[in-house]
């Protein structure tokens, strides 16, 4: 398996940009990466915990008070817990073995993180998220009613082969 570590890029970025301005008091994200949206999302929150399969080779986000916990996913997180929750999934139907971008056949990845996600986020909270045009919007929206959340798109952008969109899900 290659692809440890997720480098930030593009899809990070503007993941990035539409976290800006949010506040709370504690936050989630999903497979952190390189930890560069912890930095941000400590601009706006008391708490900030990021989790992945491996430890961010950068450090920055220690500088800032956010925690980080190696783990898959959120299974090990309690429900109900963060205000916000978010991630950038490996989201290609990718039949690589890179698992920092190949999100499965039926992109089994994000569909998990949201599902984490989800069970995570307080009620009255948000779950924001990035996936490109090949998922199916619809199987996400179908999973974020079922939990009682509505799902709209705060963003898009087209970048190289593909067009990114960040999510918004709330109750």
């Amino acid at each position: 398996m290659t692809g440890d570590q997720y480098l930030s890029s593009e899809d990070s970025a503007l993941l990035r940009k539409a976290l800006s301005g949010r506040s709370g008091d504690s936050c989630l994200e999903i497979g952190a990466g390189n930890g560069g949206n912890l930095v941000q999302l400590s601009k706006g929150f008391r708490t900030v915990v990021g989790t992945d399969l491996v430890r961010p080779s950068m450090e920055d986000w220690k500088d800032v008070g956010a925690d980080f916990v190696l783990a898959d996913g959120a299974s090990c997180m309690r429900s109900a817990s963060f205000d916000l929750v978010a991630f950038n999934p490996p989201y290609l139907r990718a039949e690589v073995d890179d698992r920092t971008v190949d999100g499965g056949s039926e992109l089994e990845v994000p569909k998990k993180f949201l599902k984490d996600a989800l069970r995570t986020v307080k009620r009255r909270g948000e779950v924001v998220f990035m996936l490109d045009d090949e998922a199916a919007t619809e199987e996400f929206r179908s999973i974020c009613s079922g939990a009682g959340f509505g799902l709209r798109r705060l963003t898009s952008e087209r970048v190289f082969f593909e067009e990114l969109s960040v999510f918004s899900a709330k109750s």
